[in-house]
């Protein structure tokens, strides 16, 4: 099934209970509009509302790219004065906190270029895999614009602040065996393996305890500090939601009998 949140180059899918948020601009390697950045918390809002999806995975149209960059032949116009670029970068801020706070798993599936914005976007999730064409970067000192404040903190969280440093101050591109040895990624896979490999690693997320990884993801957001991480007693409270789940019951149950166990969120 595919839907559009409010663009043709932000569309949905779903395949299972792993729902897919495509970044639909092929012709310019899927770089983003302001339109295209609006539509991204409407898109995570629709997944993160829908029961039968457990894992949200963010994915570029085609091979070539995940996400270029920001669609700079419109910054004439939309990023043109601190007025618009201040609003363009709200826009901008307001896409990756919708991701980055979303309750569900998130996971990049990364193809080919995962720069500027785009590396802003993968790095907003919780996940990254990358196929071996991976090519990974946040130029905008090349171009002298700024860089939001909280996707700055979502790349210091990963790589730690001496790697941050060398990629805000020096622009270089790493490829996808770089990328992995800072620890932006999880996985690379081989081009010609990816989408099967991508997958399969998306359902096995997806199969696993949807409570469970509610509570981690809140658990671990708050343990670096994050913002708009929750108190502890809304921690504890989802710690103790788990073990009234039916899931759990499900856990044990499925453990005794040496089955899989078939998780529902409930």
């Amino acid at each position: 099934m595919t839907d559009t949140p409010n663009s043709d180059k932000i569309l949905i899918e779903r395949a299972g209970s792993v729902g897919k948020i495509i970044i639909n601009n092929e012709a310019k390697r899927n770089a983003m509009s302001l339109d295209m950045w609006h539509a991204i918390p409407k898109a995570v809002a629709t997944l993160e509302t829908d029961p039968a999806v457990h894992v949200i995975a963010i994915k570029g149209a085609g091979v070539s790219a995940f996400v270029s960059g920001a669609d700079i032949s419109e910054f004439d116009e939309v990023r043109k004065d601190t007025p618009s670029a201040t609003h363009y970068d709200d826009v901008n801020a307001q896409a990756y906190r919708a991701v980055r706070n979303a309750s569900k798993p998130t996971i990049a599936l990364i193809r080919g270029f995962c720069m500027g914005g785009g590396l802003g976007l993968a790095a907003a999730c919780d996940l990254r895999l990358s196929d071996e064409a991976g090519k990974f970067g946040i130029p905008a000192a090349k171009l002298g614009i700024s860089y939001p404040t909280a996707a700055i903190a979502d790349i210091v969280h990963i790589v730690g602040p001496a790697n941050a440093r060398e990629i805000y101050l020096t622009a270089r591109v790493y490829d996808a065996d770089a990328a992995l040895a800072l620890g932006l990624l999880h996985a690379i896979f081989s081009k010609e393996s990816f989408e099967a490999e991508a997958e399969a690693y998306c359902q096995s997320v997806a199969r696993l305890a949807p409570l469970s990884h509610q509570y981690h993801k809140a658990a671990i957001n708050a343990a670096i500090g994050q913002t708009d991480s929750l108190p502890y007693d809304d921690l504890r409270a989802m710690a103790c939601a788990c073990l009234d789940s039916d899931d759990y019951k499900e856990g044990r149950l499925a453990f005794s009998e040496k089955r899989k166990p078939v998780f529902k969120g409930q």
